[in-house]
């Protein structure tokens, strides 16, 4: 119970003026007693963010990376890991602001010795009322929260949002795909990787949480997963064939896939989510444009 490792904290930065601040403070109000670093990463923004960073330079726990161009949150993620030594690295997004223990929410969950990496929960900052992909995004049913704690979780469910891994795993498994620049499966290509070698070893905890201040609409959510689901997802599918099912890849050509994702299909759940959007409604439509992006690329 007395280990406390040093700790490394990532935080890619893209056009975060907004909120950024509120994110680096909030990490600089950390209880934990042991040592901790934070590595802000400005991946090529084009607002004032860059200069926020600097604004945190002449803090002795702060070190700021400026990339010369958006590269993506693989290489701004690796920039952090690559330079830093700390023996578990935390991977926080620039728009979640954290709370006083969340350092020791992860150690306390990474103390068991046989596992490697925990993802943390989100929720909805504080009054901000919930729009229509909120319900989604924060049901109790979404994600690894289903799970609950203390229990091995899946790759699917193992995203790099909130996230703390030992070091040692990346003596094992290589760092991030930088290969995957656009939105979505960067994560995924990992998890999948850190599952393989360590099955039991991923978990979730609703204590290590966070506030998210991005709220997004739904269409602009779909649009994002539509373009998820033509770019990346086809390549982790063929880089990971035994894990197409677990991928959604069994929806998209498949006869049921056709029989539940299909213009009548989609029609039909649009009207229901008319007359009363619900959790199913939301994930079929994002699920939907995921798999719609993906037969988009077949078809070329």
């Amino acid at each position: 119970m007395s280990w406390s490792p040093t700790v490394d904290v990532i935080i890619p930065c893209y056009n975060v003026k907004h909120i950024v601040k509120k994110c680096i403070d909030s990490v600089l109000k950390q209880r934990y007693r042991g040592k901790y670093v934070i590595f802000l990463i400005n991946d090529g923004s084009t607002d004032q963010t860059g200069a926020i960073l600097d604004s945190f330079g002449n803090n002795d726990n702060i070190s700021v990376i400026h990339l010369k161009k958006n590269s993506g949150l693989s290489t701004a993620r690796n920039s952090g890991v690559k330079i830093s030594n700390g023996e578990v690295i935390i991977f926080l997004d620039s728009d979640m602001v954290v709370k006083e223990n969340w350092i020791d929410e992860h150690i306390n969950a990474l103390r068991d010795p046989h596992v490697v990496g925990v993802i943390g929960d989100s929720k909805l900052p504080k009054g901000i009322e919930a729009n229509i992909l909120d319900q989604y995004f924060y049901d109790p049913r979404r994600g690894a929260r289903h799970f609950g704690e203390k229990v091995p979780i899946f790759f699917p469910y193992f995203l790099f949002n909130n996230t703390s891994v030992k070091r040692l795993v990346f003596d094992v498994v290589e760092l991030f795909d930088e290969k995957i620049k656009s939105y979505g499966g960067e994560d995924t290509e990992l998890a999948i990787r850190l599952w393989e070698a360590y099955p039991d070893g991923l978990r979730f905890s609703f204590s290590a949480s966070c506030e998210h201040h991005h709220q997004r609409d739904l269409k602009d959510f779909c649009e994002s997963m539509y373009h998820y689901g033509k770019t990346n997802l086809p390549t982790i599918i063929k880089q990971f064939p035994n894990h197409k099912s677990a991928l959604g890849g069994k929806w998209i050509h498949s006869l049921k896939g056709f029989l539940l994702f299909n213009p009548f299909a989609r029609w039909v759940i649009s009207k229901i989510h008319q007359l009363s959007s619900n959790y199913w409604t939301i994930r079929y439509q994002v699920l939907d444009s995921v798999i719609r992006g993906a037969r988009s690329v077949s078809r070329r």
